[in-house]
């Protein structure tokens, strides 16, 4: 493996892990919000489902935004 393939790598493993923190948060916050609800709704799976693919949507394109930065910073002052 390249150097570049490697930093690529760790890019998206650092935005992954980051996003995952702020993703434990955000669930608190829904457990929170279901507590305060008597019973769940089919309107609760909808928002689960719409934020499952928006959130899916920011993993790939963060990772690979991110791996592609660590990439052309180490280029740039190498």
């Amino acid at each position: 493996m390249s150097a570049s393939s490697a930093l690529f790598v760790c890019g998206a493993i650092t935005f992954l892990v980051v996003f995952s923190w702020f993703k434990v948060a955000a669930i608190e916050i829904f457990k929170s919000e279901l507590l305060t609800n008597s019973t769940p709704t089919q309107d609760s799976w909808k928002k689960l489902f719409k934020v499952f693919f928006v959130d899916l949507a920011i993993c790939i394109f963060g990772a690979l935004a991110t791996g592609i930065l660590f990439v052309v910073t180490f280029n740039s002052f190498h």
